[in-house]
């Protein structure tokens, strides 16, 4: 679309206490971000603002607030009234003040997990790749979905790439199967409420009865397979990380082309991830 945009001076509503809503979200001063683009979500703007104010302290005052993001204290007040019903704030009882709360912990918390076993991973992915000569990848679940949290690719001509940062859906995925399976089939059928699975590729298991079947068999041999399920030309093969505790952590999972992944493939590719998933198990707490 064309044309020009007029401004138009509006004096500044007033919000429920009588008191001005102060100046648009454009003359108000940047946030920790710095300059703020004409495309951001004022709302959405103000609450991160809020959030990143506990980078420096530990307990924020509505007025407090009010007076450095130049906002009333009743938006202010309907901003952590509704970051505490979702678990990210909480108010103290006694200061009135609110703090970080469980939310917020678990989300940081869970940052530094990730970062951490990708950094503990990769001396593992580095010799299962030299292992395998193909392209190697670590996962994690995701809610259904795989996230490929790191890899390394092949240096063959023809290799499958890398998917750092992706996500797919889990059933569609060795990696995504090998972790399904150490749910109990309860568990899965809470996840895939529906009885029909959409489908990826061809390829891709079409029901949740099918999804169930191929969960036991991956109990049975101890890893998962996935031949065309994600990509038409692609097979893979993933095993389970468990910590000292036994818990499942994440996967190790070898990528390919299909051309490649007959019997002989498998049973070498299979032997190598065990035996890493295993020693990545070890180091991990």
């Amino acid at each position: 679309m064309s044309g020009s945009l007029t401004r138009v001076a509006v004096p500044h509503p007033s919000d429920d206490s009588g008191r001005p809503a102060g100046p648009p979200a454009s003359a108000r001063p940047p946030g920790p971000g710095g300059e703020r683009s004409a495309s951001m979500i004022g709302a959405v703007d103000n609450v991160l603002r809020l959030l990143r104010m506990f980078e420096s302290r530990e307990l924020l005052r509505v007025n407090e607030v009010s007076r450095q993001m130049n906002l009333s204290r009743s938006t202010v007040h309907r901003m952590l009234t509704t970051l505490a019903h979702h678990g990210f704030v909480v108010q103290d009882g006694f200061s009135r003040g609110y703090a970080p709360g469980p939310a917020l912990v678990d989300i940081g918390l869970a940052v530094v997990h990730l970062m951490d076993i990708r950094q503990t991973a990769r001396p593992g992915l580095e010799a299962l790749r030299g292992a395998t000569g193909e392209t190697v990848h670590l996962a994690v679940m995701r809610d259904r979905e795989v996230l490929y949290l790191d890899g390394l690719e092949s240096e063959r001509l023809v290799r499958a790439g890398q998917r750092i940062g992706q996500t797919l859906p889990a059933y569609a995925t060795a990696a995504g199967k090998a972790l399904l399976a150490e749910m109990s089939d309860d568990a899965v059928r809470a996840m895939y409420p529906e009885p029909d699975l959409p489908p990826v590729t061809a390829r891709s298991l079409r029901t949740r009865a099918a999804l169930l079947e191929a969960l036991s068999t991956v109990r049975e041999v101890g890893y998962a397979v996935n031949h065309g399920e994600s990509e038409d030309d692609i097979s893979a093969l993933a095993g389970v990380v468990r910590d000292r505790r036994g818990r499942p952590r994440a996967s190790l999972v070898v990528t390919a082309p299909r051309s490649r992944a007959d019997d002989d493939w498998l049973r070498r590719v299979r032997d190598a991830t065990l035996e890493a998933c295993r020693s990545l198990g070890d180091r991990l707490g």
